[in-house]
């Protein structure tokens, strides 16, 4: 199915939308386009897990995979100042977009285009992740296991997923690969969950 959010389709007809959102204190305002997720508002799933998400105490490095337009990395550098952020995204026009947000709400991120971990090279003591369901359940476990591997010893891998898609399954399989699996929050069928890289 062309057109998929974590598909690059540059043939895909622009159009451009605008929104501004209050989080954490502070205003942002963001650009999207056809083709991206979440176009017209900040998706329920990952505001909720922004909303509850802390860096744990000595945490440098950040990533937000699959960043999108990317809302997450610019809220989390704005909150989080002290935080070494980087944004990735399989999508070019994400990226781009990415790239145009940070500039608009004044924050300085790493951004770059890559699938899954393909061009990542370091490891990071933090990961965000709002899985892309619709890529299928492979793609997704496939970044689960991606990211504990780009983790730093004692690092995160923070998940949101809904679960009709998937969650407790979800949680099922982590448990296999991180010795730490935390549900952090359950909201309106919302799995929050924090998997630490114990070593």
């Amino acid at each position: 199915m062309s057109g998929q959010y974590f598909e690059n389709n540059p043939g895909l007809k622009h159009d451009i939308h605008e929104y501004s959102l209050s989080m954490n204190g502070n205003t942002f305002r963001f650009l999207t386009d056809s083709g991206v997720f979440s176009r017209n508002f900040f998706d329920f799933g990952s505001k909720s897990l922004v909303e509850i998400f802390k860096p744990y105490e000595g945490a440098k490095s950040f990533l937000d995979l699959g960043c999108g337009y990317g809302p997450i990395g610019t809220i989390v550098k704005k909150t989080f100042p002290f935080l070494d952020v980087t944004l990735s995204d399989v999508n070019p026009r994400a990226v781009e977009l990415a790239e145009q947000n940070l500039l608009k709400n004044g924050v300085l991120a790493n951004v770059i285009l890559s699938d899954g971990f393909n061009e990542i090279n370091q490891s990071f003591d933090l990961i965000l992740l709002n899985p892309p369901i619709r890529a299928g359940k492979q793609i997704v476990y496939s970044l689960y296991i991606e990211s504990e591997k780009h983790l730093n010893p004692m690092g995160e891998l923070w998940i949101v997923i809904q679960k009709k898609q998937g969650a407790e399954s979800s949680v099922k399989f982590l448990k296999e690969h991180f010795k730490i699996v935390e549900i952090i929050d359950k909201n309106k069928g919302y799995f929050i969950i924090k998997n630490k890289k114990v070593v």
